[in-house]
């Protein structure tokens, strides 16, 4: 039997971002176990990180490991040791534990049991958080179990407020979820407080709001929609009062995401989801020639941002952009390359593909930094 510590973070529905996110957050890098699953051997503010984290679904935290066998007598020893009357099992090394095994460790311990396996799916966070079940994790490690029990979880419940009780949603211009823009956020600043931070296409002041919360100061949201402009102010008035913060230092305007420099003097990091073209619907596309015409308007919308932003961003300064490319026809059209933007002076640190399978959109989440 082991006592190692060790912290597994269990990811969200896009690990690669998951992972660049924690990457940025943590003092060394993580060691990717599966798909969705990550291990950390390093020390953890659980309080701190638990209000920057977006990409993690849950943390757990080393107990013990121990040989298959002994798992269950390992389990029983554990949970006499717990205060929580309720007490969920999920079973990640798929040890296949038969219902005569399970009944047994529920008469030792004599306390209510929930266990799943990956055959039955996982169990519900929100139960786990509301009902206040502590979780035992089975993870497999060689020839080993690690039994880990679940530290944190993330609010589910806080996340959908921010998206939906904000006064000023535009579905045509606010797509970007609250989550996803935090993971930028976090990626960004590398989990640095107090940078100032800038969305040129701020749309309804979502990264905006998430880089408040990260400590972000100051901000600058520009657009040209003069409705966006008035209601990403009005989201960010609105975050402040809801959630009792301090007063928030933020700049607006009415401007061209090719003329930032005109608003903004020096910033530290921008993050933006772009104008990305027209909505297209899969089920009647546009023609190929179409589409190519709008990738090229793109490229040169692009082109005209990064040559701005690099007047006003430092050496090192990161860029956190969406960029799109384009599933038609049987082939991927590119907007913007990545030597094109490395010729306007900018280092390409990573890239990852967000969206749902099939979409036509593919949303290039991009990491540059300021040469």
């Amino acid at each position: 039997m082991s006592t190692e510590q060790k912290y597994y973070f269990f990811l969200g529905n896009t690990p690669d971002l998951s992972l660049l996110e924690l990457k940025s957050l943590l003092s060394s890098a993580p060691t990717q176990l599966s798909p969705l699953l990550a291990s950390y051997d390093g020390e953890l503010n659980l309080e701190d990180i638990g209000v920057r984290l977006a990409g993690t679904r849950k943390i757990a935290r080393t107990l013990t490991s121990c040989a298959p066998g002994q798992v269950l007598s390992e389990i029983a020893t554990i949970l006499r040791s717990l205060p929580n009357k309720n007490v969920a099992i999920t079973d990640y090394a798929e040890l296949k534990l038969t219902q005569s095994e399970i009944r047994g460790l529920k008469d030792q311990v004599d306390r209510p049991l929930r266990f799943v396996s990956l055959d039955t799916g996982e169990h519900e966070l929100v139960m786990l958080a509301h009902q206040h079940v502590a979780e035992l994790n089975l993870i497999r490690s060689g020839e080993n179990i690690i039994i880990a029990h679940t530290v944190w979880i993330f609010d589910a419940e806080d996340w959908i407020r921010r998206d939906r009780n904000k006064p000023y949603r535009d579905i045509k211009r606010g797509m970007l979820p609250p989550k996803l823009a935090r993971m930028l956020v976090n990626i960004a600043t590398q989990g640095k407080s107090g940078l100032s931070l800038s969305d040129p296409f701020c749309g309804t002041g979502t990264v905006l709001t998430e880089a408040t919360l990260a400590g972000c100061a100051p901000l600058y949201g520009s657009d040209t929609n003069p409705a966006a402009v008035t209601g990403a102010e009005e989201n960010l008035l609105w975050l402040k009062s809801t959630f009792n913060l301090p007063d928030i230092t933020a700049k607006f305007s009415l401007t061209d995401a090719t003329h930032l420099h005109s608003f903004v003097s020096v910033v530290d990091a921008i993050v933006t989801e772009p104008y990305m073209g027209p909505l297209l619907d899969d089920r009647n596309p546009l023609p190929l020639s179409k589409i190519q015409d709008i990738a090229k308007g793109l490229d040169k919308l692009y082109r005209g941002c990064f040559k701005s932003w690099g007047k006003i961003l430092p050496v090192g300064g990161r860029v956190v952009m969406t960029i799109p490319s384009f599933a038609v026809y049987g082939r991927v059209i590119p907007t913007i390359s990545i030597d094109t933007i490395s010729s306007l002076g900018y280092n390409y640190i990573s890239s990852v593909a967000y969206g749902k399978p099939g979409a036509v959109v593919i949303r290039n989440i991009t990491i540059l930094e300021r040469q």
